[in-house]
């Protein structure tokens, strides 16, 4: 039986087909089944016993979220002796930030690297990091969603459904609150307009009085030109890679911690049609990349097998550093971290723990027994906190760089 995504995309598979060979010149076909090429085939876009996957990624080039998904594709390539090879396309080249689930839909790209917050109701399972004032040992999160795609029957299904199979996830880090009035403390919030993402960060915020104003990153540094929003909510990345330094100077770590995540997949039917060898190279290179590799990459860069240099974000705290508009960097003691945390999570005047939220959240995406789901995670996080303890990789990027602006 055919999943509705898979008739879907077989139904258009002869349309994209053309539309792909003309933009893609020399990248697979948007067939569903990564069937090799036979030799002698006059029309054949690969050679024999070869796969050219095409990835489609939110991630821009200049973005710490960048350097996992070039890892990851350069140890396939290695690992499958180029019987896999990647054409690497430009951030949101071929479907919109706000809908990379397109691609996946109509088969032009094979792999994807998406923000679940930006499609909540398509990547509902992989949006657990969005829970604020959890976790912040990035290394946990990334193990323990790994371990709950592959072992959480409830996440499976929701996942075979969207035609999705999990590679991985990682958090964006600690979120940091940019405005040109300083902020330090829960009464300073009342009022703000404010560019926000996640799915309980911005009601945590709205609890606080904060008008909310969710846009993507590509979207941020204009809305404030337009006057759209005067304060900001965003990763590390927002300092530099969108450019908020340039019109914010006073960033603060308000103690909500991680609220963000990417997640990387392969169309799943794409997947399940690669033989058993080469599943067996894609899964050991994923147990890697879910295994502490994510988290050295993301800190300290990466140089592909192309030469493109990507930052991490010591380089990007660095960058920080240098940029003078951006005059302070604060953390927020423990009892306004501690106020703000008690205020809850509102959405339409009625307020929920940040549990409760999430759990409604994934609930109307169709995810069942949420509730269940949760609990396995908080239980996969107490296991690998216990695991990733080294500094290097369970201490958070933006905690380390404001201890160095202040140094």
């Amino acid at each position: 039986m055919f999943s509705h995504v898979t008739k879907r995309r077989l139904l258009t598979g002869v349309a994209a087909a053309a539309t792909a060979v003309a933009v893609l010149a020399g990248c697979s076909s948007p067939a569903p089944a990564p069937a090799p090429t036979e030799s002698g085939d006059s029309s054949a876009e690969h050679a024999p016993g070869t796969w050219n996957v095409t990835i489609t990624s939110v991630a821009a080039d200049k973005s710490v979220m960048r350097p996992m998904q070039e890892w990851y594709m350069d140890e396939v390539e290695a690992r499958t002796n180029g019987a896999i090879k990647f054409h690497r396309t430009t951030n949101n080249e071929l479907c919109a930030q706000s809908d990379q689930y397109a691609c996946i839909e109509d088969g032009s790209a094979q792999l994807i690297v998406q923000v679940p917050n930006y499609q909540p109701t398509i990547f509902a399972p992989q949006s657990l990091p969005e829970i604020t004032f959890g976790t912040n040992n990035s290394a946990a999160i990334t193990a323990a969603l790994a371990e709950l795609s592959e072992t959480n029957a409830d996440v499976q299904a929701f996942l075979d459904q969207k035609n999705l199979k999990h590679v991985s996830t990682w958090s964006v880090g600690r979120i940091l609150l940019g405005s040109n009035t300083e902020l330090h403390s829960v009464a300073d919030l009342n009022g703000l307009t404010m560019r926000t993402a996640g799915t309980i960060a911005a009601p945590n915020l709205s609890a606080a009085g904060v008008v909310p104003t969710q846009v993507t990153a590509d979207e941020a540094y204009n809305s404030f030109s337009t006057g759209l929003v005067g304060a900001a909510a965003g990763a590390l990345d927002f300092v530099v890679a969108w450019k908020l330094g340039e019109v914010l100077k006073y960033w603060v770590d308000p103690g909500m911690g991680v609220y963000s995540e990417f997640a990387m997949y392969w169309a799943k039917d794409y997947y399940d049609a690669f033989p058993d060898d080469i599943k067996a190279i894609l899964d050991e290179v994923a147990e890697e990349l879910n295994s502490g590799a994510a988290i050295d990459v993301w800190q300290n860069g990466y140089t592909n097998n192309q030469g493109v240099e990507f930052i991490g974000t010591t380089e990007e705290c660095d960058l920080v550093l240098a940029t003078p508009n951006v005059q302070t960097m604060l953390a927020w003691g423990d009892a306004e971290v501690a106020e703000f945390k008690a205020l809850g999570a509102t959405v339409d005047g009625q307020n929920y723990t940040n549990d409760e939220l999430w759990v409604k959240n994934v609930t109307a995406a169709g995810l069942q027994n949420a509730e269940g789901v949760l609990n396995d995670y908080h239980e996969l996080i107490k296991k690998y906190e216990g695991v990733y303890t080294d500094p290097a990789l369970s201490v958070d990027p933006v905690t380390t760089c404001i201890e160095r602006f202040n140094s």
